[in-house]
């Protein structure tokens, strides 16, 4: 699931801020350090994302370091997810 999500992001990113995902930027890529998303496409990511896949995120989550990459953004939306929590409950 988290590939999916990880795609729909990859999408949106590339879509609303105009860059590609390649050599030079990766899913590693900390999108802040390398310009890519300011504070304000931060805030535009973060309503996609809820919107999105019904989750939210607290203060904490928001201050994390995993929200500054894809793949970190695609764990944070992985785990969030009411499928996700549902099926790591079962025994």
């Amino acid at each position: 699931m988290e590939s999916n999500s990880r795609e729909e992001i990859r999408s949106f990113l590339t879509s609303t801020f105009l860059f590609e995902f390649g050599h030079k930027v990766t899913d590693e890529t900390d999108l802040f350090d390398a310009g890519l998303i300011d504070s304000y496409g931060f805030i535009e990511l973060i309503q996609f994302l809820e919107h999105t896949y019904a989750i939210s995120f607290s203060d904490d989550d928001l201050a994390s370091k995993e929200m500054s990459t894809l793949s970190g953004i695609a764990r944070m939306v992985a785990d969030r997810r009411p499928a996700t929590r549902q099926a790591q409950r079962v025994p």
